[in-house]
């Protein structure tokens, strides 16, 4: 009799801590929807950062709701206005965004409806910053997870334009900063040309003044031969002088005998 008290009490406490769990199960999933609730009239409202509380709180309520993070992703998205924005306080809730988004885009077996969209809306993020390979990427996701999603296609179909857009632009710009390269050189050799050739042409006035230093002009010229004809006309007077002498010697006095 004992024995069957204490299995009999023993199992009405099993039941009890049971109904207890389920109870509390219960209360967090009101509190999460509730909460997640409130947030959505918030998001409707355009009052996103008091809706990312919101659902914010939701997670805090449980960690794995799908639907908190999601709200979440996009109430953070929503609450920048210029998705080019580098600033801190932009980039910290696209990074945020970007993160509760893909831990939903993960989720595509447990929840493919949410996982889909996800993945859309990662594609759209990407998109708007320009990053067209990602966006691709994603929007390919969202139609592997759901086929009928006609927005993901055309989503993607605009995105693989801009980006062979992108890559033309790439290699234009790159042919263009080639020939900017090749006419730089070219203006640099052309440049260089110039100064060798002045210093050429500098090099070439020069030799040419010294030519010009070097050229006797026709006065001093007459002033030198002057000057060598008075030498050869002294010299010759001399000689002739000699001569005359040597002559009245030789008449005037006895011849020497050998």
């Amino acid at each position: 009799m004992r024995t069957f008290r204490i299995k009999y009490i023993f199992i009405a406490l099993l039941s009890l801590i049971a109904l207890d769990c389920g109870s509390a199960v219960a209360q967090s999933v009101r509190a999460e929807r509730r909460l997640i609730n409130e947030g959505n009239k918030l998001y409707n409202e355009r009052k996103f950062a008091e809706a990312a509380k919101k659902y914010e709180s939701a997670i805090g309520v449980n960690s794995s709701s799908a639907v908190g993070h999601y709200n979440l992703g996009l109430a953070q998205i929503k609450q920048v206005t210029n998705p080019q924005d580098t600033t801190p306080k932009s980039k910290s809730l696209l990074d945020n965004a970007r993160k509760n988004l893909s831990s939903v885009a993960a989720m595509a077996k447990e929840k493919p409806g949410l996982a889909s969209k996800a993945n859309y809306n990662l594609g759209n993020l990407e998109y708007n910053q320009k990053e067209y390979k990602n966006a691709i990427e994603y929007y390919k996701q969202a139609l592997r997870i759901d086929p009928s999603d006609n927005s993901a296609r055309k989503n993607l179909r605009i995105a693989q334009k801009q980006m062979q857009n992108q890559d033309q632009n790439k290699d234009q710009n790159q042919d263009q900063n080639k020939d900017q390269n090749k006419d730089h050189n070219k203006d640099q050799n052309q440049d260089q040309n110039k100064d060798q050739n002045k210093d050429q042409n500098k090099n070439q006035d020069q030799k040419q003044d010294q030519k010009q230093d070097n050229n006797i002009s026709p006065q001093v010229a007459n002033q030198i031969l002057q000057a060598v004809d008075n030498k050869e006309n002294q010299t010759r007077a001399r000689v002739n002088r000699a001569s005359k002498g040597d002559k009245s010697k030789g008449e005037g006095g006895s011849r020497k005998r050998w």
